[in-house]
């Protein structure tokens, strides 16, 4: 299995790299030389991430897995040195380009980052299934984990390059923390965690594909844009900009506690509606352990259940409040992903990484659904 899944993780990512090197040279020369030499930097980061990695949890006797150091120091191991360290180093592949001015938009940006994430990803994932335990879940992991590494170089790429060489700001940094975050959370998923826990990962891989068709939408625009009759094209990043600011920088507090009752009452109440169904149906969600696939259905399901409240709520409470933001949605769903941690974490504190992972996706799709309520209020209020 080795023989055929080691070409497939190196090529995979490079795959990835060059779809996306694609896309942004459309509107603008993209060096192909540079693009070429951030994914050699990216490679010979990952060599030495390997290498210090291993040495530091040697040392400390810590582990990304938390069979082998418990849940303390999985998470230490992970969000204090594995994903900071591999953002950290990605970005010293990309800062020379933009110390030397060759980084001044976000196209540029992301094309740049995307390449050294590729890199990375390509020598990081073949180690993760050389070093590891021999199987089709290491290997299942290690494909995984490589969209993720080009989509959290993209995040604080962009935002290097809407930085510009001469500009000062705290939106890069803001954005490299973020791109941390979420990379340590979703590393904690795919490699501290149980087989049977991987399907948590899809909200996150669904945030990070829409989230990279705006931003390349955004950068760069197709040519020759088409209707898309299925799918419609998403708001560009502007469009989000401008939905989330407050009209007459007027806040309605008393919307966003009662949009967050409203979409925990929701979530509450999908959740027991699916539990009831998926008993009558025959489905087991005694079988929800980390350590099982067999878990990955009732895990589905309720993931399902959890993600529709939002969109259901925003929409609600948009058409309710006849707001002109989403800013009011977006907040509620905030406090009720805030409430919702906050209760798993007294109850069920596994429950906790559950949410966390479909917190960014329920965000989205509460601004989504609020969008749409917008736009419905505002054909009503024309007539």
């Amino acid at each position: 299995m080795l023989a055929l899944a080691a070409p497939l993780l190196v090529l995979f990512p490079l795959a990835l790299g060059f779809l996306v090197w694609r896309r942004v040279s459309a509107l603008g020369h993209v060096s192909r030389r540079l693009t070429i030499a951030m994914a050699l930097g990216g490679a010979v980061a990952a060599l030495f991430a390997a290498y210090f990695e291993r040495i530091v949890l040697a040392y400390t006797g810590l582990s990304l897995d938390v069979a082998s150091s418990g849940a303390g120091g999985a998470l230490l191991a992970t969000f204090l040195l594995a994903a900071p360290l591999e953002e950290a180093l990605k970005v010293s592949v990309v800062w020379p380009l933009y110390r030397s001015r060759r980084i001044v938009d976000p196209r540029l940006g992301v094309g740049y980052a995307s390449a050294a994430g590729a890199g990375f990803s390509a020598v990081k994932s073949l180690f993760a299934v050389l070093l590891g335990t021999p199987g089709g879940v290491t290997v299942l992991r290690a494909l995984v984990s490589v969209p993720a590494q080009l989509f959290f170089a993209g995040v604080w790429g962009y935002a290097l390059g809407a930085r510009g060489p001469n500009r000062r700001g705290h939106w890069f940094s803001s954005a490299w923390l973020v791109a941390t975050l979420l990379h340590g959370l979703y590393d904690h998923i795919v490699w501290g965690r149980g087989p049977g826990l991987l399907v948590t990962v899809i909200p996150l891989f669904v945030f990070m594909g829409v989230g990279a068709w705006i931003a390349l939408r955004d950068v760069a625009p197709e040519t020759h844009p088409h209707q898309h009759w299925i799918v419609p094209d998403p708001p560009s990043l502007r469009s989000l900009r401008e939905a989330l600011r407050p009209v007459d920088h007027r806040l309605m507090v008393h919307w966003i506690v009662i949009g967050a009752f409203t979409t925990l009452g929701l979530v509450i109440a999908l959740l027991a509606l699916t539990v009831l169904l998926g008993h009558r149906l025959g489905v087991n969600f005694s079988l929800a352990d980390e350590s099982d696939m067999r878990s990955s259905g009732p895990l589905i399901l309720l993931g399902a259940a959890v993600l529709l409240a939002f969109p259901i709520a925003g929409y609600l409470v948009a058409r309710a409040s006849a707001a002109h933001s989403v800013l009011e949605p977006a907040l509620a769903a905030v406090l009720a992903l805030a409430a919702l941690v906050a209760m798993l974490f007294m109850t069920a504190p596994i429950g906790v990484l559950f949410a966390l992972a479909v917190a960014p996706l329920a965000f989205g799709l509460a601004c989504g659904g609020a969008w749409i309520g917008l736009e419905r209020s505002d054909e009503t209020s024309h007539r």
